[in-house]
Order: C-alpha cells, then sequence, then structure tokens
C-alpha cells in the first residue's frame, strides 16, 4: 500500500529546496563516499576470523559470560567454540558495551596476559582497517565526546533499505513543513533535533562502541513537530492498494505518525542495520514535539495554507463528471459542472469547447452567442489554434441565422483570418461592419491588415481596393497616411 500526502503549494516555481538538497546529500554520502563500506567490512571479518583474532576475543568473552549473573545460554557459555557459536558470540559481544570498554582498555586481556602482545597487534590492525570505513569515521560513538559527529551521523545510512525508508519519510513530512514553516525554521528544526537525538542515545549509552547512524533521529524529530503543528489538519492523499486501484482522500494528518512507527518497529524487528538505535528516535520525537510548539505558541512561523487546495485540482475531476453525463447524453447535468470548470479557469479550452457543442443545439438562445464569443476569445489568444477558430467560426456561421458577437471581437476575428491566411472570412466579416457600423473606430486599422493579406497572397486589385476605401472613408486616420504610400509604391 503506498501512500502520498499532497499539497497544491509545492510547484516549480515554489520547490522545497530544503528537502530536495537533504535528500540530495544523503544519497550522495550513501551512494558516493560510503560505496566502499561494505568492501572494507567484508575485509575486516574476514581478518578477524581468520586471523585468530576472533578466537581469542570470543573465547574471552565465553569465559566472561560464564561469570555473568543470569546467563542462561549455555551454548554460548559451555563447550568448544565452533564457527557458528563463534559468530553469535562475536554478535552478542558487539552490543556489550561493559565488556568492549573493558577489552579496548587492556581489563580483559591484561598485558601479564601471555596472549596479550598477539591479541595487541592483530587488534591493532582490525581497528586500522575497520577506521577506514565512513560509518566509523563520522558516526557517532558516546564514547568519543565528539561534538562533529552528532551532526555528521544524521547524513549516513546502514544499508539501502535503511536510506529508502528515511527519504519517503523525509519527503512525505519536510516538504509540508518547510513550506508551511519557511527554510530556515525547518533547517534549524532538521539538524537540531538529529543533534537532540544523538545526544538521548549518548545519554542512554554513554558507554557504546557502536556508530549511530542515520537521518531517523531528525526525521522523528520532523515527524514530532509535524504532529504538534498539523496533526489536527486534514491532509490530501493519493493511495494505492496493490498496483491497480488508486484513488484520492482527506485523513488527518497525525495518521502519518503511527505509519512512521510502524516503519521503525520494521526495521528494528526485520532490518539487518545494527548500528539503528531506536532510543535516538525517541529523542527526536521528543525535541521535536517541543519545538513545534515553541514555534506554535511562541515564534508563530506555522501556516496553515499548505493544506490550502489549489482551486484547479477541481476541474480534472469536474471535466471527468461532465464527460460522464455527456456520453449519457445528459446535458442539463453536464453544463452546470463546465461552467463550474469555468469559474475556477475561465479560460479551460476544453470546457469551453464542449459549452459551445451544448448550446449550439439551441442557436436561438441568446447563451450560445454568448458561449461562442468566449470560446472565439480563448482561441484569438492561441498562435497555435487558428485553424481550430476557423473551423468553430464556420460550423458557428453555418448555424446562425444572425451573426451575435461584438463589432470589437468581429475585427479580432477579421484580422486573425487576415494574418492566417483566410482572407474570405475576413472580407466578408469588414464587409458587415462597413455596411452596419462604418464609424467603428478600429475598422480602418482592419481594413489595412486585410489589404496587406492580399498583397502578400499577390491579389493586387483587392489589395488596392481596400487601401482606396481606408483613404476615401478614414482619411483623418493613421492608416490613411500608411494606405496613401502603399497606392504611391503600387502606382
Amino acid at each position: 500500500m503506498l501512500i502520498i500526502p499532497l499539497t497544491g503549494k509545492i510547484s516549480i516555481r515554489n520547490p522545497p529546496l530544503i528537502t530536495i538538497a537533504i535528500i540530495l546529500v544523503n544519497c550522495f554520502v550513501y551512494f558516493g563516499l560510503q560505496s566502499d563500506d561494505g568492501e572494507v567490512y567484508s575485509r575486516a571479518i574476514h581478518f578477524y576470523f581468520e586471523s585468530g583474532l576472533g578466537k581469542i576475543e570470543t573465547s574471552k568473552y565465553q569465559a566472561y559470560l560464564k561469570t555473568a549473573s543470569g546467563e542462561k545460554d549455555a551454548a554460548l557459555t559451555q563447550g568448544e567454540l565452533n564457527k557458528d557459536a563463534m559468530m553469535r558470540l562475536w554478535a552478542r559481544m558487539q552490543q556489550d558495551d561493559v565488556f568492549m570498554n573493558r577489552l579496548i582498555k587492556d581489563e580483559i586481556i591484561a598485558p601479564t596476559d601471555q596472549q596479550y602482545a598477539e591479541w595487541k597487534n592483530l587488534r591493532r590492525e582490525y581497528e586500522g582497517i575497520i577506521s577506514k570505513m565512513v560509518i566509523q569515521k563520522y558516526g557517532h560513538r558516546p564514547m568519543e565526546n565528539n561534538l562533529i559527529t552528532p551532526f555528521t551521523h544524521m547524513f549516513l545510512h546502514g544499508g539501502f533499505a535503511h536510506l529508502l525508508g528515511n527519504m519517503i519519510f523525509l519527503w512525505l513530512v519536510g516538504c509540508v513543513l518547510e513550506l508551511g514553516c519557511g527554510r530556515l525554521f525547518y533547517t534549524s528544526l532538521y539538524l537540531l533535533t538529529g543533534f537532540l537525538s544523538a545526544l538521548l542515545f549518548g545519554l542512554v549509552y554513554a558507554n557504546s562502541q557502536m556508530p549511530l547512524v542515520g537521518a531517523s533521529g531528525a526525521i522523528s524529530g520532523l515527524m514530532g513537530a509535524y504532529t504538534v503543528l498539523y496533526g489536527k489538519k486534514k491532509i490530501r492523499v493519493f493511495y494505492s492498494i496493490v498496483i491497480f486501484y488508486f484513488n484520492y482522500t482527506k485523513v488527518p494528518a497525525i495518521l502519518l505518525l503511527p505509519i512512521w512507527i510502524g516503519q521503525e518497529f520494521y526495521q528494528l524487528l526485520f532490518g539487518s542495520v545494527s548500528q539503528v538505535a531506536y532510543v535516538a528516535h525517541i529523542g527526536g520525537l521528543i525535541s521535536g514535539a517541543v519545538l513545534g510548539y515553541v514555534d506554535l505558541r511562541f515564534l508563530g512561523l506555522v501556516s496553515n495554507e499548505v493544506f490550502t487546495e489549489d482551486p484547479k485540482e477541481k476541474i480534472a475531476p469536474l471535466l471527468e463528471e461532465a464527460m460522464e453525463s455527456l456520453s449519457r447524453l445528459d446535458m442539463q447535468s453536464a453544463r452546470p459542472l463546465l461552467e463550474e470548470v469555468l469559474k475556477i479557469d475561465p479560460n479551460n479550452l476544453s470546457a469551453l469547447t464542449h459549452l459551445f457543442n451544448i448550446d449550439k443545439l439551441n442557436p436561438e438562445n441568446e447563451i450560445f452567442h454568448i458561449t461562442a464569443s468566449r470560446l472565439f476569445l480563448r482561441l484569438i489568444k492561441d498562435d497555435q489554434a487558428y485553424e481550430k477558430l476557423h473551423m468553430v467560426y464556420k460550423e458557428y456561421q453555418a448555424i446562425s441565422k444572425r451573426l451575435r458577437l461584438s463589432p470589437d471581437l468581429l475585427l479580432q476575428l477579421a484580422s486573425t483570418f487576415s494574418a492566417h491566411g483566410y482572407i474570405e472570412e475576413s472580407e466578408r466579416i469588414i464587409a458587415l461592419l462597413l455596411k452596419s457600423r462604418p464609424e467603428f473606430q478600429k475598422l480602418p486599422t482592419s481594413i489595412l491588415k486585410l489589404a496587406q493579406a492580399y498583397l502578400k497572397k499577390g491579389m493586387k486589385d483587392k489589395g488596392k481596393n481596400c487601401l482606396a476605401i481606408i483613404v476615401r472613408k478614414y482619411p483623418q486616420s493613421p492608416e490613411s497616411l500608411i494606405a496613401r504610400r502603399l497606392l504611391k509604391t503600387l502606382g
């Protein structure tokens, strides 16, 4: 099942730049800087068990476990260590912070131990190999008291599934917060909650040698802020079940929180990334919720407009419903739906065309001529739609007993037809206006355009006739001066 929150505020002109940048940085680090980590890790583990270091340390750990109170795993504490038992001991040993710290401090294998020199050399070589991993250098290890790694750890990931899950939720929640709270607050929120999540991890696991990695702490912080700021808001989401059914619906924004927690439990139970510390996510959630409250209560940077639907999003479903009505020949139901589209987008060509086709069924009604005028004005604005304009005009002319278009629109049509070679239609319109509205102010300009269209096509006599009409009927107009010059040129 796929769930994607939608907001009309995301566009090419208003992209979530910080969210995109964070995703790109995380991907660059994982696919670029961390690309050799797997190979280095395999080399380190191979050395660890093949060099004898593994046998030395797991044997010591086996003896350590025998003395540990409450230890009930006899398979680990008794008998010879085969390869499987050694691997199990090693995996458990990595999680045992007390033992690992004592081991590193030479308390488990002391300098007086006869194995000490061999162990120390092997341990030093092993640490030299594994230290080349980016995850080891920049993951957060509380024992080191480093103030850089609480920031760098949030750009590292222990596996592709870990990265993918984090980036999906970063996109889902980050876009809303960035556009709703502003880029400065959003960036600060991401970095600060990631930092605080690492600090909480350090407080709980102060002796941990395992590096904390992943953007999950910071994203948990975003989720905490998101819940406080927008939890009660209903967001529009696209959802898909299996691969063939999809739809849109509105749900409370807070529902993303249990989905996120579910994803975290999935990683905990089935993920292979042992470095992911879920206590850090608790720190992220709490710190994010607190910062969200601070914004809500004191800063006032939060905006609810991010959830405001773009009216244009209604156009597609309205048109689809209108088409269904038209397919049933239910014009009465289709017409108000098309009008609703035109209230949102007055220049919607599809709605205007379908409305024209409905209204032409009753050409005596004034509404038909109004709809035709709206469609003509829309087509005139589109330089690529002149063929459709000519076709619709011819249809309108054939249906109408009398053209009921404004003089201004008629002249716009005449000028467009002249420009695109439909001279006969232009000539008829101008002849009509010369007869009915000879005083119309824009008429000389249209006659001049018609004259130029005739001359361009080599129809010299008709062109000169148009120019003569301008000189005779409109001697004081600017077009008359142009017409006189052209007549002299033509001879």
